[in-house]
């Protein structure tokens, strides 16, 4: 049996991160391995990792690095022949590991599983296969119950085969640490694309999630807290500039322009002490181009597919 890594980013997750670990280690799958990366935690969890879990191993970081940093400190460190990239507020089935390795046995091409995730505490989907929209948001697939090659997995579990990662790498980075947090899963998941590498939605894989803990469950751009919001603005300028060919950057105009033009009025007028957090997000954004820049041309250099593959993965406004 392949072993399969089980990479854990927490950061003051006092609230999940039992619940994620007991569930991480009673699946029937027996080949597992888990790491654990703290991000400066205050709340008491990296205590509770360390004493009551010892058969997992804890990385502590003195600060909270982000979400990239501490993913790629947890890949570095495991040994796998896939990784788990699990959210501390996720909670696994049983049996999601031995669906999610059998899915990638069967075939070499497929670089990520993506599994069925219901809301913590209903029989809600709340994400299966994703797509992406033209204003570059991530949206669920309209198919729940079959098999599926979608753009990607949410972030909150994708599980990923290890010669993937290794073939989209850029500068040594798995997900790109310039980002901080927010949007490193839809670049990893267009690199991954960009590659020739699928994404396999198995619906029998499932899970539970909370969502957006880290943030008090606010999903919606508009809700999160400022420091957030410029991060996820700055993160998608540099998405479209690292993956986007001009072919397919011509094809989303349209919906870019649009989106530009309503919401930066939308905070101008709605939420006009937050403006400077997005002026800065611009600011961060020129300052990272040059190295940005670096990677779009080695990403764009070893693409495998055209356009019109790319495009396949875009649905709707």
């Amino acid at each position: 049996m392949p072993l399969v890594s089980v990479a854990i980013a927490n950061w003051n997750g006092i609230r999940y991160i039992r619940r994620c670990l007991d569930a991480v280690f009673g699946q029937t799958y027996p080949e597992i391995e888990v790491i654990v990366v703290d991000n400066g935690s205050a709340d008491g969890s990296k205590e509770v990792i360390r004493n009551a879990y010892p058969q997992a191993k804890l990385i502590e970081n003195p600060a909270n690095r982000g979400f990239g940093a501490a993913y790629n400190q947890a890949i570095r460190a495991s040994r796998g022949a896939y990784v788990l990239v699990l959210n501390a507020d996720v909670f696994l089935d049983p049996d999601f590991v031995r669906v999610a390795t059998s899915c990638m046995e069967r075939d070499t091409r497929i670089g990520t599983v993506a599994g069925c995730v219901y809301r913590d505490g209903t029989q809600e989907v709340m994400n299966v296969g994703v797509y992406l929209r033209k204003r570059l948001s991530l949206v669920n697939s309209a198919n729940v119950d079959r098999e599926e090659f979608v753009f990607g997995s949410t972030g909150a579990l994708p599980f990923h085969r290890r010669a993937m990662l290794e073939d989209i790498r850029v500068f040594d980075e798995y997900f790109d640490e310039s980002y901080f947090a927010y949007q490193e899963d839809i670049d990893l998941a267009w690199r991954a694309q960009l590659r020739g590498w699928r994404c396999l939605y198995a619906p029998e894989a499932t899970a539970h999630h909370v969502g957006s803990a880290s943030v008090d469950g606010q999903v919606r751009l508009i809700d999160k807290p400022p420091f957030f919001q410029r991060h996820v603005l700055k993160n998608r300028y540099m998405t479209l500039t690292k993956n986007c060919s001009p072919g397919v950057f011509l094809f989303l105009l349209p919906s870019l322009l649009l989106t530009e033009l309503l919401a930066w009025p939308y905070f101008l007028l709605r939420h006009p002490f937050r403006v400077p957090y997005l002026v800065l997000a611009v600011v961060d954004y020129l300052r990272l181009l040059p190295l940005t820049l670096r990677k779009r041309r080695l990403i764009q250099g070893r693409r495998r597919v055209n356009d019109r593959y790319i495009r396949q993965f875009f649905k709707g406004f």
